[in-house]
């Protein structure tokens, strides 16, 4: 039942996506879309590209931060993971490098999977968080914005502090040391002990403010690489809405779903449709390409699924049976480039 709402889910958002891409390209002038891709920048671009790994290294550290004090995982080797994890999820869908991620962890750090899978939530939570306090202005620095813009600002933020208050109750409740719980759900809320430390919370949210920093250095790069010429706070609202428009996962790397979240955006600040198609495009790729790359060449096997016995450690890893996890159709596999189930 789960997979199938699962699947159902999926199939509903890539038919969105879809939909959302022909409103856009329906009047569409190809060949000036030609035009501004072969015409861009490409200093601006190599730029982004490198900036894209800067936000890599941030949440690195920011993991380092909040696995610490139990566990000590070198930011160097989480570097490489994170690299491996977003590869991985770009080459199959649902984001599938998070399993891999929970696996790696595991088996080469004896990292627990609730401790993992812990720590991926809360540093989602806090990403997202910090993302908003970013954008609260830009309703304000940037006039006569759609009503849907300020009201999609307010519903994440009313839904992020509700979770974060959630869970930091749930933290207290349950209390922080992770070893002292036999069951799976409780040693994976106390894992999120970095809610319950001020120290590490600020920190962790300082190291994802520089991150989204540079990802807003990326937006601003690509733009001007195409032409469009915009101010920082719209640079900031097309980071809000293209990751506002990946938030459910569909397409392996998000392939629409980014392009229509960008091309949202610049529609409202009046941006032609030629060079804001040139931007989702260059954007996108730049996140991708050089991403799948470095991934193939640092975690060939890893990235792939092609570990020895990657089946029976992610199903290890997640504390079930390997015999009757591979038994079970819902089998949670490492990604490879052929199928990925989540």
């Amino acid at each position: 039942m789960k997979r199938r709402v699962a699947v159902t889910v999926r199939v509903v958002a890539i038919l969105l996506v879809g939909t959302a891409l022909w409103w856009f390209f329906r009047k569409l002038d190809f060949a000036k879309l030609g035009h501004a891709l072969a015409t861009a920048d490409v200093w601006p671009l190599v730029i982004a590209a490198l900036l894209n790994f800067v936000c890599l290294w941030g949440k690195a550290v920011c993991w380092h931060i909040m696995l610490a004090p139990r566990f000590q995982v070198g930011i160097m080797r989480l570097f490489r993971y994170t690299i491996a994890t977003f590869a991985a999820s770009a080459i199959a869908p649902a984001r599938a490098g998070e399993v891999l991620r929970i696996w790696t962890l595991k088996r080469r750090e004896n990292v627990p999977a609730a401790d993992t899978a812990a720590v991926a939530v809360a540093e989602k939570l806090l990403d997202g968080i910090t993302m908003l306090i970013l954008v609260a202005p830009v309703p304000w620095l940037i006039p006569r914005l759609p009503a849907w813009v300020g009201g999609s600002i307010a519903m994440c933020a009313g839904i992020a502090v509700g979770v974060f208050i959630g869970l930091y109750i749930a933290v207290g409740r349950v209390g922080v040391d992770a070893s002292a719980h036999k069951t799976w759900l409780r040693r994976f809320i106390a894992g999120m002990h970095v809610l319950r430390s001020p120290k590490r919370l600020f920190a962790a949210i300082a190291v994802l403010t520089l991150v989204w920093i540079a990802d807003l250095g990326e937006v601003m790069l690509v733009l001007d690489a195409v032409g469009i010429h915009l101010s920082i706070a719209a640079g900031l609202l097309i980071l809000f809405t293209l990751n506002l428009a990946i938030t459910i996962p569909s397409t392996p790397a998000q392939v629409g779903a980014l392009e229509v979240g960008a091309l949202a955006a610049l529609e409202v600040l009046h941006v032609p449709a030629e060079p804001a198609v040139a931007f989702a495009l260059l954007y996108h790729a730049l996140q991708v390409v050089p991403l799948i790359g470095v991934g193939l060449a640092l975690e060939l096997r890893l990235v792939l699924g092609r570990e020895p016995q990657a089946r029976c450690g992610v199903a290890e890893a997640l504390g079930e049976d390997p015999v009757d996890k591979i038994k079970n159709d819902n089998v949670i596999e490492l990604p490879s480039a052929r199928s990925v189930q989540r």
